[in-house]
């Protein structure tokens, strides 16, 4: 009987900590059991809110493609042919007859929304600043005189020496392009611009 005794206690210590490891197991389980339905309830329902604000956009889409449509138009239809700008501005530059080039060359253009262009000129070298002054002058004028053109003036000009002792005056030309042949106005600015 000493012998069975023995066992016993050591059967009984084997089935209460095999009970115990499978309640441990299982109280394991269903805690992550709880915890992953718990992620798939937080998962379904970002996908609910997702889906919702899909929804909101696409019927905002519509409203935005449409507003988009409208603004294009309204851009097209002020938009300024700026390959026809720079050929009246080619045209418009007086001439030196004698040496057969513009009394001045511009260097760079900008424009902006209503027909107003920033042009960067310089004089060709020269010794007489004063026929570089006048070729100046007559550059503001010719802009001024032609109905293409309003509002021509320089708000700065530069002297500088060339290495052959030449003076070259640069200068900065604000003027507005507003072709007679237009019709229509701009909004803002009252001007004529070319159309598309």
């Amino acid at each position: 009987m000493e012998h069975s005794t023995k066992k016993f206690p050591f059967i009984l210590f084997l089935a209460f900590i095999f009970v115990l490891g499978v309640a441990l197991g299982f109280g394991y389980y269903n805690s992550q059991a709880g915890a992953i339905n718990d992620q798939i309830k937080n998962v379904d329902q970002q996908i609910a809110e997702i889906s919702n604000q899909l929804e909101d956009l696409k019927s905002n889409d519509i409203v935005s493609a449409q507003n988009a449509v409208s603004a294009l138009e309204v851009i097209s239809s002020s938009e300024v042919e700026w390959s026809e700008v720079m050929g009246a501005i080619v045209n418009i530059t007086p001439k030196d007859l004698v040496a057969l080039r513009a009394l001045v060359e511009f260097t760079s253009y900008s424009g902006a929304e209503g027909g107003r262009l920033t042009l960067n000129g310089r004089t060709y070298p020269s010794t007489d600043v004063r026929e570089l002054l006048n070729s100046v002058a007559k550059t503001i004028d010719a802009f001024n005189e032609n109905p293409d053109f309003a509002e021509a003036f320089v708000p700065s000009i530069s002297k500088s020496v060339s290495e052959n002792e030449e003076t070259i005056l640069s200068f900065i030309l604000n003027v507005t392009y507003k072709p007679s042949y237009t019709e229509g106005n701009s909004a803002e600015e009252g001007v004529d611009v070319p159309r598309k």
